[in-house]
C-alpha cells in the first residue's frame, strides 16, 4: 500500500471514529461518569501532620478494616495453621535439557554476547497444593535440622529460582534460620566479598553454577563446610560430578537437595517454634550502584510480615486483582526482594498461585524456544504479574514487530487508537471498543487474562507507562521503594490517572520529606514540598550486616524510639498527596564553573521524552555543559526513521538497521530537540539539558552490567563502556559553555 492511500485510508478512519465519538459521547458520558474520575484524583486520603519535632509527616492508613486470622500474625510459622492445605498455589515447568544450536559452519551462534542456547520444556505446568508444598517444606526442615542447623543460623542461597529455592526459603523461615540470598550474576569481586563476609556454615548452591562456585573456591577466606545442590538437567553432569568430588576431598559435606529432603521426610513430625518478631529472617545482598562491594540487607520477620500485609491490605481496598483469587507469574529472582516478598504474599493469599517462569522463556518469541515450543505465560495465563522497564519495553517492541506483519496501514491505525483511548482515558472515560477488539487481541500475546501489573526496581518512562496501560487495558501499578525498608512503600491506586508518579504511601508507611541545601530541595517549596524521602514505620529494615558506619550513616531513632531510613531519593508531594521522585542526592556533580547540577533530576526529566528508555547525563571538571548517552526506545525510534524515511518496513526489526538510526545525524538532532522541549517544559534550565548527545544501539541491562539487577543505573560503568563516545563529545564542544 503506497504512502499516499494509506495517508488517505487512515485519514478516513480517524474522521469515522471522531464522527462516533460525538455522536455517542452523551451516552459514554452518562455510562461512564467521567466526572467522578476527575474528582477523585483530587484526592487520595494522605494525611499530613505535624509532628513534636517539626517534621511533616504522611501516612494513609487503609480506611478499610480487614479481619482475618493472618493479620494478627508476627511471623510465617503462625500463618502456618490458617493455610488451606487444598488450596492449588505453586506452579513448575520441568526443565527437560538444553541445546546449542550451530551455524551453518557447525560454531555456536552467538545473541547478544552469549553463547544461544535453547531449553527444553515440559509441555505443561505440574501444580501443587498449599499441603503439598508445606510436606515439602517441613521435610527440608527436618532434614538441615539433622544436618546441624540451628535457629538464627544463616543458610545462603545461590542459585537461580526454582521450587527448591521457594520450599527452602520456607523451610529456613519454619526453623527460624536466616536466608541469605546472593545474585547469581553478581560478579567474581562482589560474590566473593559476600560470601567471606556472611561466614555461613550451609550454602544452598543450583548445579549449574557448581563450576563457578569451584573456580573462586581457592580465594575464598571463608570455609563453607556444608554444600547442598539442587540438581538441574541444566547442568553438565560430567562437570559436576568431578567438582563435587573434588569439594568431597576439602573436607566439604557435599549432598544433593533431594537427600536432603528424602532423609527429613523419614524423621517423624514435629513441632517448630514461632520465632521473635525482631529476630533477622532474611540478608539481601543488594547489587547497588554505590560503594565498593554489595550490602546485605537485615530483614526482621516483623520486617516482612508487615511488608506483605500491606500489599494485602492494598488488594483489599482497592480490589485490584493481584494477590488473593489470582493467578500470578513469578519470574523475577527470589534473590531480590521484590520477587522474594511478593511470591510469599501470593502463598498466604486466598485462592492464590502463582506458575514460576524464567526470563528466558517467558513468551512464545523467546529465543530460548526451540521450534513450536510455547512460552510459559500461555500456560500460565497469568492476572497478574510484576514488571519491570526492561520487561515492559520488550513487549512493546514485540507488538510493534506484530503490527509490521500485518503492514504499515495496521501499524498507523493502531498507534491512532492507542492515543486515542490514552487521550480519553486521562478525561476518565471507558474506551469498550477498543478494549474488546483491539486490547482483546494485544493480551493474547501473554496468555489473555492479564488485568494488572505491579511495576517497580526502576523509573518507567512515562510514555511507556500509557501505552502499556493503554494496549493492555489493565491497572497498571507504579511503585516506589527500596531493599531497605522492604520493598515497596508507595503504590499508585487505580483511579490515579496521571502517569510517572509513584503513587501514596502504604498502610504502615510514614515519611517525611528533609531539607536538602546543596540542592535546593526543601519541604516549604511552593507550589509543592519538595527534599530527600526519610521513610518511617515497621518495615525499615536493621540496617546493614557488618557495615556499623553505613548503617549509621542511613538509618537513625528519633526521640520517640521510631526507626528511619534516608533513603537518598528527591521526592515532590504533588496537591493530590502522591509523590513524585524527582532527584537523587549521590548524582549532584558540580561543573567547571562552580555551579552544581543534578544528574539525577536531569535524567528523570528527560526520561518523559518518548524516545528515552535510559540516559546517562555526563559531566567533564573542565566544561560547564552536560552531555549524555541515550539509550533509546526502540519503538518510538523506528517509528520516527519510518515517518523520516530512513527505514521500511521489511527491514525495521533488524539490529544493524537500528544501529544505522542511531548514528543518523539527522534522528540525533530531532531527538535533542526533543530533549531541549522537554527539559524546558519541566523547569530544566540551558545548563541542565545536554547540548551534545550519543545514542547507542545496545540495550542496557544487568547482563551487560549496564544496570543493577534492580534495573537501576550504573553510572560508573556506563561512563567506563562509553568513553570513548563521552572524549568525543566533549571534545566536539572544547570551549563551549
Amino acid at each position: 500500500m503506497s504512502t499516499k492511500l494509506i495517508a488517505l485510508s487512515l485519514l478516513s478512519t480517524k474522521a469515522l471514529v471522531n464522527t462516533y465519538t460525538w455522536l455517542t459521547l452523551p451516552l459514554y458520558t452518562i455510562t461512564s461518569r467521567p466526572w467522578k474520575r476527575l474528582h477523585d484524583q483530587k484526592s487520595f486520603g494522605v494525611k499530613r501532620v505535624k509532628d513534636d519535632q517539626g517534621r511533616i509527616i504522611y501516612s494513609r492508613p487503609c480506611p478499610i478494616e480487614f479481619d482475618h486470622p493472618i493479620a494478627r500474625c508476627s511471623s510465617f510459622n503462625e500463618m502456618v495453621p490458617f493455610l488451606n492445605r487444598n488450596q492449588i498455589a505453586v506452579g513448575i515447568r520441568e526443565v527437560l535439557g538444553n541445546q546449542t544450536p550451530t551455524d551453518a559452519n557447525g560454531k555456536s551462534i552467538m545473541v547478544e554476547g552469549k553463547v544461544w542456547k535453547q531449553i527444553n520444556l515440559a509441555e505443561s505446568y505440574r501444580w501443587m497444593s498449599v499441603g503439598q508444598i508445606m510436606d515439602r517444606v517441613d521435610s527440608i526442615a527436618r532434614g538441615l535440622r539433622e544436618l546441624g542447623l540451628s535457629e538464627r543460623e544463616k543458610v545462603l542461597i545461590y542459585a537461580d529460582n526454582s521450587g527448591e529455592w521457594f520450599c527452602t526459603a520456607l523451610a529456613l523461615l519454619r526453623l527460624n534460620a536466616v536466608t541469605v540470598t546472593l545474585l547469581s550474576i553478581l560478579n567474581d569481586e562482589a560474590l566473593l566479598y559476600g560470601i567471606d563476609q556472611i561466614g555461613a556454615k550451609f550454602m544452598i548452591i543450583g548445579e549449574p553454577l557448581l563450576p563457578r562456585f569451584n573456580r573462586i573456591n581457592p580465594r575464598l577466606n571463608a570455609n563453607i563446610p556444608n554444600i547442598i545442590y539442587v540438581e538441574s538437567n541444566l547442568a553438565n553432569k560430567n562437570q559436576s560430578k568431578e567438582i563435587i568430588n573434588e569439594l568431597k576431598e576439602k573436607n566439604c559435606r557435599i549432598m544433593s537437595f533431594e537427600q536432603v529432603e528424602q532423609s527429613g521426610s523419614r524423621i517423624a513430625e514435629c513441632e517448630f517454634a514461632n520465632p521473635d518478631p525482631d529476630d533477622v529472617s532474611l540478608i539481601v545482598y543488594t547489587s547497588g550502584t554505590t560503594g565498593n562491594h554489595p550490602k546485605g540487607v537485615m530483614i526482621t520477620h516483623r520486617n516482612m510480615v508487615t511488608s506483605m500485609m500491606n500489599l494485602i491490605r492494598y488488594q483489599h481496598e482497592t480490589k485490584v486483582k493481584f494477590l488473593a483469587d489470582t493467578v500470578y507469574a513469578s519470574y523475577l529472582p527470589m534473590t531480590h526482594l521484590f520477587g522474594y516478598r511478593i511470591n510469599l504474599a501470593s502463598f498466604i493469599s486466598e485462592n492464590s498461585r502463582f506458575g514460576l517462569c524464567t526470563p528466558a522463556t517467558m513468551f512464545d518469541w523467546s529465543p530460548s524456544h526451540p521450534t513450536g515450543q510455547i512460552g510459559d505465560l500461555q500456560l500460565v495465563k497469568p492476572e497478574f504479574m510484576p514488571a519491570v522497564p526492561l520487561i515492559l519495553e520488550r513487549i512493546l517492541k514485540q507488538i510493534n514487530q506484530q503490527l509490521n506483519v500485518n503492514g504499515r496501514f495496521t501499524t498507523s491505525l493502531f498507534t491512532y487508537l492507542m492515543e486515542y483511548k490514552i487521550r480519553w482515558t486521562a478525561r476518565g472515560f471507558d474506551t469498550p471498543l477498543i478494549d474488546r477488539f483491539v486490547c482483546k487481541r494485544v493480551k493474547e500475546l501473554i496468555g489473555g487474562r492479564l488485568e494488572s501489573l505491579m511495576v517497580s526496581s526502576a523509573p518507567l518512562n512515562p510514555r511507556t507507562q500509557a501505552l502499556i496501560r493503554a494496549a493492555f487495558n489493565i491497572n497498571l501499578i507504579q511503585t516506589y521503594g527500596a531493599t531497605e525498608v522492604t520493598a515497596g512503600t508507595h503504590a499508585t491506586l487505580p483511579n490515579d490517572l496521571q502517569d510517572g508518579e509513584c503513587g501514596v504511601p502504604l498502610h504502615s508507611v510514614r515519611y517525611y520529606l528533609k531539607d536538602w541545601p546543596d540542592g535546593g530541595y526543601y519541604p516549604t517549596d511552593q507550589p509543592n514540598p519538595r527534599g530527600e524521602i526519610i521513610v518511617g514505620g515497621e518495615t525499615v529494615s536493621q540496617g546493614y550486616f557488618q557495615m556499623t558506619e553505613e548503617t549509621a550513616a542511613s538509618f537513625y531513632i528519633d526521640n520517640n524510639g521510631e526507626r528511619w531510613f534516608e533513603t537518598g531519593d528527591i521526592g515532590e508531594v504533588l496537591p493530590n498527596g502522591t509523590l513524585m521522585i524527582i532527584d537523587r542526592k549521590r548524582d549532584l556533580q558540580k561543573l567547571a564553573n562552580g555551579e552544581f547540577v543534578s544528574l539525577g533530576k536531569i535524567e528523570s526529566t528527560l526520561r518523559k521524552s518518548s524516545f528515552v528508555e535510559n540516559i546517562c547525563v555526563c559531566t567533564h571538571r573542565e566544561r560547564n555543559h552536560v552531555v549524555a548517552i541515550i539509550s533509546p526506545n526502540r519503538v518510538a525510534l523506528i517509528e520516527l526513521g519510518r515517518q523520516m524515511g530512513l527505514c521500511v518496513q521489511e527491514d525495521i526489526t533488524n539490529e544493524q538497521t537500528l544501529a544505522r538510526l542511531c548514528a543518523d545525524q539527522s534522528i540525533m538532532e530531532h531527538i535533542r530537540s526533543d530533549l531541549w522541549t522537554v527539559g524546558l517544559q519541566h523547569s530544566l534550565v540551558s545548563k541542565e539539558i545536554p547540548v551534545t548527545i550519543t545514542i547507542v544501539a545496545d540495550e542496557w541491562s544487568s547482563d551487560n552490567n549496564l544496570l543493577t539487577t534492580a534495573l537501576k543505573l550504573r553510572r560508573k560503568r556506563v561512563n567506563e563502556f562509553y568513553q570513548t563516545q563521552i572524549n568525543r563529545m566533549f571534545n566536539s564542544t572544547e570551549g563551549g559553555n
